[in-house]
């Protein structure tokens, strides 16, 4: 089957995980929705906020870094500043929610509730936009062949590449989910190690993924490696959660 046609599945199952984590903590915790919406609500202004100070600052920053730090210190040092300046918005803005309304970290299961309807929106965006792209690009769409260009370069060297993108968001929603319920809870329990902890993970998580970006890797290597490498997160948050 034509590699474009089977970046379908991966869309799908993007939607498919971001549907079923809510109905699956939905139907364990008995928590209202608006928690949910709650959480994909402060995902949404924080991602925003994040994109536009982004537009401005990343590319001078990382252009810096690069041409003035030798090889392994500017990956280093970019990726630590793409996962600090991602925990500072998405996990900063969860802070300043819970600190003035403490009703969001008011159990374990609202708590969760938020941080799964961060990661399931973002799953679900992302499943809707990769689907209409790939439907665009099956349709030959105009400027389409950009899309089926960077699916080729990833299918060339990522065995099973159309499984990439679901298996992705199936690491990152229980990091969304436990960054954020540890900042939550640890601001209505009064445990300052705990939010510190929600900031470090959320800042480790998304530096590894700045660091394939930062060094070059993506499109040189299999993706399976970067996807290996965010493992580890998705395990400790599962134990955490």
């Amino acid at each position: 089957m034509d590699n474009v046609k089977l970046s379908l599945i991966s869309a799908v199952g993007m939607l498919v995980l971001a549907i079923g984590a809510v109905v699956y903590w939905r139907r364990v915790s008995k928590t209202a929705l608006r928690w949910f919406w709650a959480g994909a609500g402060l995902w949404l202004v924080s991602v925003v906020m994040k994109l536009v100070v982004a537009v401005f600052t990343n590319r001078a920053v990382i252009g810096y870094m690069q041409a003035h730090l030798p090889q392994l210190v500017y990956v280093l040092a970019g990726s630590l500043f793409l996962g600090i300046q991602s925990s500072l918005f998405e996990i900063g803005l969860t802070l300043i929610a819970v600190l003035a309304w403490r009703q969001l970290g008011h159990d374990s299961n609202r708590a969760i509730a938020v941080g799964v309807g961060a990661g399931a929106f973002e799953a679900l965006l992302l499943g809707l936009a990769s689907g209409a792209s790939i439907v665009a690009c099956i349709a030959g769409a105009p400027g389409s062949e950009i899309i089926r260009e960077g699916v080729e370069t990833v299918a060339a060297g990522t065995p099973v590449f159309w499984l990439l993108a679901t298996v992705e968001r199936a690491i990152a929603i229980p990091c969304h989910t436990a960054s954020r319920a540890l900042v939550l809870l640890g601001v209505t329990r009064k445990a300052p190690s705990w939010v510190l902890s929600g900031f470090v993970l959320f800042a480790l998580l998304d530096g590894v993924a700045g660091a394939a970006h930062v060094s070059g890797a993506i499109g040189s290597i299999s993706m399976w490696w970067i996807e290996l490498a965010l493992l580890p997160f998705a395990v400790a948050s599962i134990l955490i959660l």
